[in-house]
């Protein structure tokens, strides 16, 4: 039986939360490869250092100000964000990437700040993610239907 995340505790919460971040990290490291991108061992295993000890302070820090209701998922474009930080710092080609989470990021970033409410947050993540598929992850295509009113040719 497959339980809801509101159904689990914080540590079950934490858990799946760094599994999920951990199988990001896998698959954009794999992609990556693909791209002809080869990081080293020693550049892999300091991004996912810095990105921990990062992520761990913001996720403490949410802890603190919302409590055992917190639901971690709130920091996870953040986490791939710093990721793709990372990347860039070494050279790597990732503007899409970075645009990607660029939004979500930064309201994981004011939800540890306690500037938006987590609840209010996961709602705009939504939304944004189903705004970037909608679009195929393109900032240029057009969406005459959306509430971002950008049209074709503008």
């Amino acid at each position: 039986m497959v339980r809801r995340m509101d159904e689990l505790n914080i540590d079950e919460r934490c858990d799946l939360f760094w599994e999920d971040c951990d199988c990001w990290v896998s698959g954009r490291l794999q992609q990556l490869s693909r791209e002809g991108v080869e990081l080293t061992e020693g550049d892999a295993a300091a991004i996912d250092s810095r990105i921990e000890e990062d992520t761990t302070a913001l996720l403490e820090q949410c802890l603190e100000r919302y409590g055992e209701s917190f639901n971690p998922r709130v920091l996870s474009d953040l986490h791939h964000l710093l990721f793709e930080l990372e990347l860039r710092k070494r050279g790597v080609k990732n503007a899409a990437h970075l645009h990607c989470y660029r939004e979500n990021g930064a309201l994981g970033i004011s939800v540890a700040r306690g500037t938006v409410d987590p609840d209010n947050a996961l709602l705009v993540m939504e939304i944004n993610r189903a705004h970037r598929e909608k679009k195929g992850d393109s900032e240029d295509t057009a969406c005459d239907d959306c509430v971002c009113g950008r049209k074709e040719g503008g």
